[in-house]
């Protein structure tokens, strides 16, 4: 390797057989292990006796569980990640709107009655959105 140049962190592929995993790696053997939270110490361990380049620079466990089940893996993360924008997308809404009800007049009680919340949450909407500007 010569200075400057960057070198990918080995990667342990993972794939289920019966009742845990066998586990591949560059240069090294595949292994079995039983349960996917040791993989990466195990591999670890193998990896720098084999001395494969780029441990040290940490290593990427990737987990092959079949075309099916890898796409509805994929699937759900990617629903949870759209949920959780969805539900900061909400979260800048409401504080707009609980700072536009406020300007229009309205109580914070009042405020809490048409949001659905409690006079507590306002308070802290309206906080929220003025420390935000």
């Amino acid at each position: 390797m010569t200075d400057g140049q960057i070198v990918e962190p080995p990667q342990i592929l993972a794939r289920r057989t019966g009742d845990g995993w066998v586990l591949h790696m560059e240069g090294v053997e595949p292994t079995y292990i039983r349960r996917l939270d040791g993989a990466i110490e195990r591999g670890r361990n193998l990896m720098e006796a084999g001395e494969v380049p780029g441990v040290e620079q940490g290593i990427v466990l990737k987990i092959d569980l079949g075309d099916e089940l890898n796409q509805r893996v994929k699937a759900s993360t990617q629903a949870t990640v759209d949920a959780h924008k969805a539900q900061m997308a909400a979260a800048v809404e409401l504080r707009r709107t609980a700072a536009a009800l406020n300007e229009h007049g309205l109580t914070g009680r009042d405020i809490a009655h048409v949001l659905g919340v409690s006079p507590q949450r306002v308070s802290q909407l309206l906080n929220d959105q003025q420390a935000r500007g």
